[in-house]
């Protein structure tokens, strides 16, 4: 998240970077990503490290989380305590045939914009890859 060469895949929902290594997401965050060599033919792994502060957690409760990778729709997953977490995926080759794939991140809530913060935050995020198996 904090290199600025990635910083160009960010393409909608993050904002500014934070502490030089993690960004806040909004409800919904796309992401374009490189597969790794031989994803064509293996598929790969989609890694999202995220972090629900325990006061995001207080105010909304549990979070369910989902990914589209190209047209693909991966397998959610509900967070239901406060803490650090990593979504795991696999990704079948068929979405990964070419150099730039298209990721679309869903939490199905988030805080509303408020006096104290003018941005729809969803959860913390501080790593998304695609990897190989």
């Amino acid at each position: 998240m904090a290199d600025p060469a990635a910083a160009r895949q960010l393409i909608a929902g993050f904002y500014g970077l934070e502490s030089n290594s993690w960004r806040w997401t909004a409800k919904t965050f796309v992401v374009t990503l490189q597969p790794p060599p031989g994803a064509d033919k293996r598929g790969a792994v989609l890694r999202l490290r995220i972090f629900i502060p325990e006061g995001q957690f207080q105010k909304l409760g549990p979070m369910t989380l989902s990914a589209d990778v190209d047209d693909d729709t991966l397998e959610p997953e509900t967070f239901s305590a406060a803490g650090n977490y990593t979504y795991l995926r696999d990704v079948p080759p068929s979405v990964l045939l070419t150099n730039l794939v298209p990721v679309i991140f869903t939490l199905d809530k988030a805080a509303p914009p408020s006096i104290d913060d003018g941005r729809e935050l969803g959860a913390v995020v501080t790593e998304i890859a695609l990897q190989n198996q």
